[in-house]
């Protein structure tokens, strides 16, 4: 089994409002993606509800069965279309894959 995890970061210099918008944004970009791929074995969008600075906003967090899988996933047109729309919103990421 795979675990995928990414966590975003907005940038500091957006408004409460801006911010909520474009993570209902990012949001809307990626949960849909859980769905699409029956290999996928789970699949969660989340937006961050905890106020600490160093808490990061938004995370994805899914699982495949093994690598083969998460490739699939990485390679799709779909996937590939979402990184697209997503880079519109200015936004760092941290990454996390490994087996268990």
């Amino acid at each position: 089994m795979v675990k995928h995890i990414i966590f975003f970061k907005l940038s500091d210099s957006l408004s409460p409002e801006n911010k909520k918008a474009q993570l209902n944004k990012m949001e809307q970009i990626f949960s849909p993606l859980g769905k699409k791929f029956p290999f996928i074995i789970e699949y969660r969008t989340g937006i961050n509800f905890n106020a600490a600075s160093y808490a990061w906003d938004f995370a994805i967090d899914s699982v495949f069965s093994n690598k083969e899988d998460l490739q699939k996933y990485q390679d799709s047109e779909e996937h590939k279309e979402a990184i697209r729309k997503g880079s519109e919103i200015k936004k760092t990421r941290a990454v996390i894959v490994y087996e268990f």
